[in-house]
């Protein structure tokens, strides 16, 4: 059997991605969790109590699971439910819990939880980086497929790899976007899409953007 062209299934990534309790266990570098005290605790029927959310930084997978409930509507209702299910993937919390919070707790977490992809993406009028290659460092190295990963090294993308963006455009919804980028990012890298679906988002935006700066920087940018 071809494992090469083969694309796991939702069961077989998650297997591999989500061993949801000890993630939420670890407790690493400064500004990577947060707890939030939940006081009085939260008492919800068929939920339980809960006394704290406890928060840290995204994985791509849990990223993409949320751009997946957006779907194809892109408007304020569905980025919030998507973000509720965010707080919730990310916390363990269930998400008929999350909704008995107090809004303003829930926009904490919301901006913790996703501040770490917008930090990390080029800004608009950022030039983009097209040095021939780019290195990423993983102090805490990604385990996947039996393996250790623990640096990734990326070069300009080819004409074939571009084409994975392009069919993205054509569909135009976040989950399409991501996926494509996914996509490039194991392309180039060569990482197994496990490994790249379980690095943190932050890493991971600063690999897309690379790959992407070069479609950027074609020709008619405007700037003589």
């Amino acid at each position: 059997m071809n494992h090469h062209h083969r694309q796991p299934t939702d069961e077989e990534v998650m297997a591999i991605v989500i061993p949801a309790g000890s993630e939420a266990e670890q407790e690493d570098d400064e500004g990577k969790t947060l707890v939030i005290d939940l006081d009085p605790p939260l008492d919800v029927r068929k939920a339980g109590t809960f006394e704290e959310l406890r928060l840290r930084e995204p994985s791509v997978y849990q990223i993409l699971c949320a751009a997946q409930a957006i779907g194809r509507q892109l408007t304020p209702e569905t980025v919030y439910n998507s973000q509720i299910g965010l707080v919730a993937r990310i916390t363990g919390v269930p998400e008929r819990a999350i909704i008995e919070l107090p809004t303003t707790v829930l926009d904490r977490a919301i901006v913790f939880v996703t501040g770490f992809e917008e930090e990390a993406r080029r800004k608009p009028d950022e030039m983009p980086d097209t040095a021939p290659s780019f290195s990423l460092i993983f102090p805490e190295p990604i385990e996947a497929t039996g393996r250790t990963f623990s640096d990734m090294t990326l070069r300009e993308p080819t004409v074939r790899e571009r084409r994975i963006m392009k069919g993205a455009e054509a569909k135009g919804t976040p989950e399409a976007f991501l996926q494509a980028e996914i996509a490039l990012v194991e392309a180039v890298s060569e990482w197994p899409k496990a490994a790249v679906l379980k690095m943190p988002i932050s890493k991971f935006a600063q690999a897309a953007d690379y790959l992407t700066g070069f479609f950027l920087s074609g020709p008619a940018t405007g700037n003589a």
